[in-house]
């Protein structure tokens, strides 16, 4: 076996990994307009009309608390300009920038600009250029194309019709359009290639998604070494050498997976997993983790995760027990938007039940019945014993699920680690 090939696809595994499962997004959701998930073309908003469902299977981990908008931005010729509506003081929106190594570019949020919305220019790499009257903010994005990635808040089943029409007041625009000029000339995209999932099963195709993304991205310094010793391996730029070559990638491939399981292993919030590359710095394990448990999460500013990757116990959770998660009198997460615990299935997709509930949130509480001393447990099973408490039930399989607590505009208490989560407590064992 070719040591250096091996050494080189379990490092470039971990090293693009993050990019080629992002590719799988980009792919469906703007390249290839016969894609059962196609939302709208680049430099065009496309909008989920709802909350995710169990029929959504391109996005692992995905929220069901804010209807995402997604603007795949072509950033060659010339910049964009992204305009977003004004909103209720209530609310949650955000627009996150995201380059197609995941780092997080920016955001406009009720953190940075409060709830007036406005126009934002968006550059690509090597830009220069003169910021246009009319622009309320700048992102810089170091890659060719870029991701804004639009969260607005569900305030319940009423609300559906306001959220379709803040969605609708979002626009992108290329500059030349935005000053009524003439645009530059474009130059088409790479040939498409097939997107991978490589989570259970090493493909070698890997490399050639990772080729077509870093055709787009310019190296940075850090990106030097890694890119050399894949092109001396054949692997980027992807040229296949046969089947002995292939197992050998496969087998480096299969290392990386390992090295990233024991790194996901150790994960304490999302806070290590998602970022600016200021926040992260230059080792990709991080993204590649929280590509492979969540991809396009939030920094720690926006957003918290945190928990749960296992019961009070440290075991996986199994749907043939019951478990409880109980806030105490005074003990609710301390936010300044909201919070949500989501169930998925085995696969981190969510998993589908009778009552259509995916999360129980700060949303449900003033339905929730309440404990006789006011604190409120939460209530994890497969089937509910106690009609009574159904509006504190998360169904879940009779199987392995996985749970996600997050926590937008977290607190001081939070990001500092004086509130934790209350644990998830097993209440019976299987038979």
């Amino acid at each position: 076996m070719n040591r250096d090939t091996t050494g080189a696809a379990r490092r470039g595994l971990v090293y693009g990994y993050a990019s080629v499962d992002l590719y799988r997004i980009l792919h469906d959701f703007a390249l290839d307009p016969d894609a059962a998930e196609f939302k709208a073309p680049l430099n065009t908003f496309g909008h989920a009309r709802r909350v995710a469902s169990a029929e959504d299977r391109t996005v692992v981990a995905m929220n069901v608390d804010t209807p995402y908008s997604y603007a795949w931005l072509d950033l060659r010729a010339e910049p964009v300009v992204v305009t977003l509506p004004a909103f209720e003081a209530e609310r949650y929106v955000s627009a996150m920038v995201v380059d197609l190594a995941t780092y997080i570019v920016g955001y406009v949020s009720p953190r940075t600009n409060g709830t007036a919305g406005g126009r934002f220019l968006v550059t690509g790499p090597g830009w220069s250029g003169d910021i246009p009257p009319g622009i309320d903010g700048t992102f810089a994005c170091p890659t060719e194309l870029g991701l804004v990635f639009l969260r607005i808040q569900l305030l319940g089943p009423h609300d559906r019709d306001h959220v379709t029409t803040l969605q609708d007041h979002c626009d992108v625009q290329t500059l030349s359009a935005f000053l009524n000029q003439p645009p530059p000339a474009a130059e088409p995209l790479p040939a498409r290639v097939s997107a991978v999932d490589v989570r259970r099963d090493p493909d070698v195709r890997f490399f050639d998604v990772l080729s077509w993304m870093v055709e787009l991205m310019p190296a940075a310094p850090e990106d030097v070494e890694i890119r050399r010793d894949l092109a001396a391996a054949g692997l980027v730029p992807y040229e296949p050498k046969g089947d002995d070559w292939a197992e050998q990638v496969r087998a480096g491939m299969r290392a990386g997976l390992e090295d990233m399981a024991r790194r996901a292993a150790q994960v304490r919030s999302s806070a290590e997993l998602f970022g600016s590359r200021e926040q992260l710095g230059t080792d990709p394990m991080p993204r590649a983790v929280g590509a492979m448990l969540g991809i396009l999460g939030n920094s720690v500013e926006e957003y918290l995760g945190v928990g749960y990757q296992a019961d009070a116990d440290g075991q996986p959770f199994d749907g043939r027990r019951t478990y409880t998660i109980r806030f105490g009198p005074g003990r609710l997460p301390p936010v300044d938007a909201f919070w949500s615990i989501t169930l998925y299935d085995a696969d981190r997709f969510l998993y589908a039940n009778d009552l259509d509930r995916y999360s129980v949130s700060s949303r449900d509480l003033p339905t929730m019945v309440p404990d006789d001393d006011g604190a409120i447990t939460i209530r994890i099973a497969h089937h509910l014993d106690d009609p009574r408490l159904k509006p504190n039930w998360l169904p879940c399989p009779d199987g392995p699920f996985n749970l996600a607590f997050r926590t937008y505009l977290p607190g001081a208490g939070i990001r500092d680690g004086r509130w934790t989560a209350p644990p998830v407590q097993k209440q019976d064992y299987p038979s």
